[in-house]
């Protein structure tokens, strides 16, 4: 099995323990446990899930790989605060004693401390951010993949931070677990977290196209949160590699100098220590000649002695073709006129070319001459090189640039003088150096394999030697690496931490009072006027909620003026409403065969509900009740056409079925607001009793004969008016004896509710109606409704109610009443 099939595997068990206990949260009895408890087996078994991590890791490179954190961040953010808290501490507990039986004891603090945060964490992020709610498949995505990650760095900066005095061995841990280990968590979490909240989908879930202020700043605040942090990443690595090659650099230089330095100073010395013993000679003669100076050279095994007088003019040589030549004729030679300025004592030059001749390559030294003048001795290569080599060994041997780099020192054939690995005397090309001064100037960085490790390298040559300076170029990049491990790792808590900080802040100071308002506006929008918004967290949704409020005042103040002119108006159109309806009673003083009473309380200022009667012959009276569908102003309107068609057609002398008849077609006709009226009509011959009617869909009459009692006219009704054309009403008689009553209704009465939603009803009317005996006409219809409003009780009137009450008396008045 592969590493990435392992970390594979084990990033895939806290996704399986995710969804495995929601699936029996949510489909079980599980369920039905308490908060509490529930929250305490939660958090076990993610807190076994984390000691499971522990115990079987992968290794990576020599490091423990594992989900150790992920198994406290799922428990926190899918099931709950606490549930995160108890699978951390278990975690972090056992991560502590696991060194008792083979765990690492290098990280154990860290991973403890890492473990235990991360419970915290997920408690604080779920309750803070997610409103302690699961959070949805966007957080699952993206939200869940970010804690996840830095959760990881968090705990790579404890390494880091609880191993100070070993940096490179703790920095070597999170250089080989940081992105293995910061990856397989932070999946591990997303995947838990979008995989759950995708099975929590409800099938009746809408999904809106619309995005909520909250989840769109979100968005966008993650966005630049993300371009932030790649910003100052690929800034600080830049700027890092930078500044490690130069400080690299700076300490190759800084060491090839003191190396220079001290090969310098130990050929000075050295040549200056001659030059005085032969300056010593000298000025113990007399005359000094070119033959004196010849021995002398040969004693010293100097290759050149040159005495010059007050003028510069050199006088006596171990080279006759030097003699009388002014040492102002070369650049080299010139140098040494200081001696003659009277203050200057001794003087060295550099192993440079002479002024006689390019080509030699000689190191001189000059000490001023008692009786006037200098004495100038001189090196060759041989002599110089075999009097300073001990010097130069020395110099290198126990010098080191940084911890793994050397210095390096060879000749002018670039042989090997002074290095390591004992490659003295061997070219310079086996380090893996391969030196073109032609190509390279002096102190100018360049790279090479040195003993097969790639290096930063730079050299100079000082006296007659290439001093090559070397360091490994993972040793110069140690201190980036670090610094931009560390920077990265703070970079990514602090960015993490501003993103929820900031989208805390602005949903504690934003989001929540605009969805307050949004709330509060809900209501006054539904109709509650009553509402005052008073959200005063800040100046503006003070200054808004005041706005708001002065507008809902103004508006109550429009909505009361203008039910009061409605008010007024329909008071007025109640009034010519009711002016329709006959409304003195009793109607016909003279006629003594019938008694006739009747009443409309309309639900509304105005209804929908009529009643009328009226002579349609010398004895025949025609009378009648209906009510139209609706209520209000329509209802009304359709009412009075309706009457007024009705009452044209029975005065024509049409029979009561044909008034209905031809009604019904007049009233079908542009009808598009589909209403439509049920009517009982009859016609009572007065000198008979014989009454005559039709009944349009209305509720049946209660008929009471002579000394019986009420019961429903059982008599099958036809279609409602205006419902349908082409209707034909049939005609049905009924025959009255002195003393029998009608009762004519419509179903405000029957169906009026009272507070428990329960009906008068057909029954109660009834018997009510029975107790009614010996009660005058223009009593009925009033202890009707009083019995109705004693049953409603409390509860609002929703329908008009009418009453008609006729009761026949028989026989004929002498006197004739026109109608």
């Amino acid at each position: 099995m592969t590493v990435f099939l392992q970390l594979a595997v084990i990033a895939a068990l806290p996704v399986l323990l995710s969804v495995i206990l929601y699936i029996l949260n949510k489909k079980t009895a599980f369920k039905k446990i308490k908060y509490v408890p529930k929250q305490l087996i939660f958090g076990i078994l993610f807190g076994l899930l984390a000691v499971c991590a522990t115990e079987f890791g992968v290794n990576v490179g020599g490091a423990t790989i594992n989900v150790r954190d992920s198994a406290p961040l799922c428990a926190g953010l899918i099931f709950g605060g606490p549930a995160g808290i108890i699978a951390g501490i278990i975690g972090g507990v056992e991560r502590w004693f696991a060194v008792l039986w083979g765990a690492g004891e290098y990280t154990r603090l860290a991973c403890s401390v890492s473990t235990v945060l991360a419970g915290i964490v997920s408690a604080l992020i779920r309750k803070f951010m997610f409103d302690n709610k699961k959070p949805s498949w966007f957080y699952g995505l993206v939200v869940g993949l970010a804690i996840g990650m830095i959760m990881e760095v968090i705990h790579m900066l404890m390494i880091f931070l609880t191993n100070m005095s070993d940096a490179r061995v703790a920095f070597s841990f999170v250089k080989i677990c940081s992105l293995p280990m910061i990856s397989v968590n932070g999946i591990a979490v997303m995947l838990s977290v979008l995989v759950v909240s995708v099975i929590g989908k409800t099938k009746n879930e809408k999904h809106s196209e619309l995005k909520n202020i909250s989840q769109t700043f979100q968005r966008w605040l993650l966005v630049c949160v993300v371009v932030g942090f790649l910003c100052t990443t690929v800034f600080t690595w830049t700027l890092q590699t930078q500044l490690s090659e130069s400080n690299a650099i700076s300490l190759i230089k800084l060491n090839i100098d003191d190396v220079k330095q001290d090969i310098t100073d130990a050929s000075d010395k050295n040549l200056l220590s001659i030059t005085r013993v032969v300056a010593d000679e000298l000025n113990k003669e007399k005359k000094i000649d070119s033959q004196m100076l010849v021995e002398s050279g040969k004693k010293y095994d100097i290759a050149e002695i040159n005495v010059i007088d007050r003028r510069g003019i050199i006088t006596a040589s171990t080279f006759p073709d030097f003699l009388n030549y002014n040492m102002r004729g070369g650049k080299q030679s010139a140098e040494f006129l200081i001696l003659l300025d009277g203050k200057t004592t001794e003087y060295v030059q550099s192993y440079q070319p002479t002024s006689s001749n390019s080509e030699i390559l000689r190191k001189y030294a000059g000490i001023v001459l008692q009786q006037g003048g200098f004495v100038q001795v001189a090196y060759d290569a041989e002599r110089f090189q075999r009097d300073i080599d001990d010097q130069v060994i020395g110099a290198t041997h126990n010098r080191h640039v940084g911890e793994g780099g050397s210095i390096i020192i060879a000749d002018e054939n670039l042989n090997i003088v002074s290095g390591r690995n004992n490659d003295e005397g061997k070219n310079l090309s086996v380090t893996g150096i391969e030196l073109d001064t032609n190509k390279t100037a002096e102190y100018e960085r360049f790279v090479a394999d040195v003993y097969d490790t790639e290096s930063y390298c730079m050299y100079v040559v000082s006296e007659g030697y290439y001093i090559i300076g070397v360091m490994p170029q993972s040793e110069a990049v140690f201190s980036r690496d670090v610094s931009v491990y560390v920077t990265i790792f703070m970079e990514f808590v602090v960015f993490g931490m501003l993103f929820v900080l900031v989208y805390f802040l602005i949903k504690k100071l934003i989001v929540n009072n605009i969805e307050r308002i949004n709330t509060l506006l809900s209501r006054i929008t539904d109709g509650d006027l009553d509402v005052v918004v008073d959200v005063r967290s800040n100046e503006e949704f003070a200054s808004l909620s005041d706005d708001i409020n002065s507008t809902v005042t103004t508006l109550k103040h429009y909505i009361d003026e203008a039910a009061a002119r409605i008010d007024k108006e329909l008071e007025f159109a109640k009034t010519i409403q009711h002016s329709a309806l006959p409304s003195v009673f009793p109607p016909f003083p003279n006629k003594t065969e019938f008694d006739i009473f009747a009443t409309m309380d309309t639900a509304k200022e105005v209804g929908g509900d009529f009643y009328d009667f009226y002579f349609v012959g010398e004895d025949k009276l025609a009378f009648l009740i209906a009510d139209v569908s609706g209520k209000g102003i329509p209802a009304a309107m359709f009412m009075m056409t309706a009457k007024t068609l009705i009452k044209s057609f029975a005065e024509a002398g049409n029979t009561v079925n044909d008034v209905l008849t031809k009604a019904n077609e007049k009233l079908y006709e542009n009808n598009d607001a589909g209403m439509f009226v049920t009517a009982w009509m009859g016609i009572i011959d007065l000198k008979t009793g014989l009454v005559e009617f039709a009944n349009a869909g209305h509720n049946r009459p209660l008929v009471r004969h002579k000394d019986g009692k009420f019961e429903y006219l059982k008599v099958r009704a036809g279609f409602v008016l205006a419902g349908m054309e082409g209707i034909r009403y049939k005609k049905n008689e009924l025959q009255l004896n002195p003393g029998d009553e009608i009762f004519l209704y419509t179903d405000g009465v029957t169906e009026a509710t009272d507070a428990n939603n329960q009906l008068y009803g057909d029954d109660r009317l009834l018997d009510f109606m029975n107790t009614l005996n010996g009660v005058p006409a223009d009593s009925v219809c009033g202890a009707v409704k009083a019995d109705v409003d004693k049953f409603v009780g409390n509860a609002p009137q929703f329908d008009d109610m009418t009453m008609v009450y006729l009761k026949y008396n028989g026989g004929k008045s002498d006197e004739r009443i026109n109608d």
